[in-house]
C-alpha cells in the first residue's frame, strides 16, 4: 500500500477505514451492498474518494484522483489524524477487559 497512490475497494467502513485512515491513500469505491454505496458517498463527500458504479466511472476517478491528488491528500491527512486503527483488534481487547473485570 506505501507505493500506490490510491486502492479500488467495494466499500466496507473496516476496508475504507484502514485504506483512507490508516494509510492516508484516496480509494475508489466499487459497492457490493447499499450500505457501502452509502459509505462511498460520504468519502466522496468528504472529498476522501471517488464513487463508480460503471466501468467507465472507474477511469473518470482515477483521473479526477490524479488530478485533484494533493487535495485528496490533505483531506486524508486531516481525516486521518483522528483514526484508529486496527478497529476489530481493539474491539475485541476492550470486550475481553470488560469480560475479565466482570468475573
Amino acid at each position: 500500500m506505501d507505493l500506490c497512490k490510491y486502492a479500488v475497494v467495494n466499500g466496507s467502513h473496516t476496508v475504507m477505514g484502514e485504506i483512507m485512515g490508516g494509510k492516508s491513500k484516496p480509494i475508489i469505491g466499487i459497492p457490493i451492498y447499499d450500505e457501502h454505496t452509502n459509505n462511498i458517498r460520504w468519502a466522496e463527500e468528504k472529498n476522501l474518494g471517488v464513487l463508480a458504479i460503471k466501468p467507465s466511472q472507474v477511469t473518470k476517478g482515477i483521473s479526477k484522483i490524479k488530478e485533484n491528488y494533493v487535495e485528496f491528500q490533505d483531506n486524508l491527512n486531516d481525516f486521518s489524524k483522528n483514526f484508529v486503527p486496527n478497529g476489530a483488534e481493539n474491539s475485541a481487547k476492550i470486550a475481553a477487559q470488560t469480560l475479565e473485570e466482570k468475573r
